[in-house]
């Protein structure tokens, strides 16, 4: 069982780490604008959340993604602490839509200003190191998500017997 439970902990701690990193980045650029290293990691390696702080235009709150980032961890540790599931499932569940909302406005971003009409096109596919921050952002949150749902569906069978 508390393998299951720690389990639910991987969606949050990913997209906290990859946040975290990404913000790191920025703000390491942002003192040092001459590094061509940090150029690259800023542009290249983690586009896709320079992009969604674009599209989603938090305002004037600098981090606002490791904020949330931080907020689901710390309600995921606070339900693996107090023992609390339904904390430990909130916060896996709602870093899957954080997962999901960074993807879409990386799609958002890649089709702004193109002319959309009705087609068989197929849909771009990211490749690169957003392609990869794809499939790490959400296989970590699906396990997690699906940990935290057979958790709930193993106590509903047990209360049914």
């Amino acid at each position: 069982m508390h393998g299951l439970m720690r389990l639910q902990l991987i969606g949050p701690v990913v997209l906290f780490a990859t946040v975290a990193a990404a913000d790191v980045t920025a703000y390491a650029l942002a003192d040092a604008p001459a590094s061509a290293m940090l150029w690259f990691l800023n542009q290249e390696v983690f586009g896709i959340f320079r992009k969604s702080r674009m599209v989603l235009e938090f305002g004037s709150m600098p981090f606002a993604q490791l904020f949330i980032a931080t907020l689901l961890v710390a309600l995921a540790l606070a339900g693996l602490l107090l023992r609390r599931n339904l904390l430990l499932a909130a916060s896996s569940n709602l870093s899957l839509v954080c997962a999901g909302i960074l993807l879409y406005s990386s799609h958002y971003w890649n089709s702004l200003g193109k002319v959309q009409a009705a087609s068989l096109v197929a849909v771009q596919v990211p490749s690169g190191s957003d392609f990869y921050f794809f499939v790490l952002l959400l296989a970590g949150s699906l396990m997690s998500v699906a940990a935290s749902h057979f958790w709930y569906f193993r106590l509903l069978r047990h209360r049914v017997q």
